[in-house]
C-alpha cells in the first residue's frame, strides 16, 4: 500500500500542472453552470441554499488553486480540493433535481 501511494506522489509530482489546471476548469465552469440556471434566470428561491453552497464550495477550491503554498505539489493536497469539488457538485446536482421536483 506504501509502494503505491509513493508511486501515485511520484506521478502526481510530473503532472502536478494538467491536474491543477484541470480542476481550475472544472470549477470555472461549475461557477458558470450555477450562474446562470439559477441566478441569472431568477430561479434562486428564498430559504433554499444549496446554491449557495455550492458557490461557497468552488469558491473554497479557487482560493486553494490561486494561494500560492508549497503544499501544491502534495497529493494530499489536491485530494482535499478535489473532494471539495466533488461536494460543490453534489450541492449543484441537488439543486438541478430540487428545480425540476418544483417545476420552476
Amino acid at each position: 500500500m506504501k509502494y503505491r501511494f509513493s508511486k501515485l506522489g511520484k506521478a502526481f509530482d510530473v503532472d502536478h500542472r494538467n491536474f491543477w489546471s484541470h480542476l481550475s476548469r472544472v470549477n470555472n465552469m461549475m461557477v458558470i453552470m450555477n450562474i446562470s440556471m439559477f441566478f441569472l434566470t431568477g430561479l434562486v428561491t428564498t430559504g433554499y441554499f444549496y446554491t449557495f453552497y455550492s458557490l461557497g464550495c468552488a469558491a473554497v477550491v479557487g482560493m486553494g488553486i490561486l494561494v500560492p503554498t508549497t503544499l501544491i505539489r502534495r497529493l494530499f493536497y489536491y485530494w482535499i480540493f478535489l473532494i471539495i469539488e466533488f461536494l460543490g457538485f453534489y450541492y449543484l446536482a441537488a439543486s438541478v433535481i430540487y428545480w425540476v421536483n418544483t417545476s420552476s
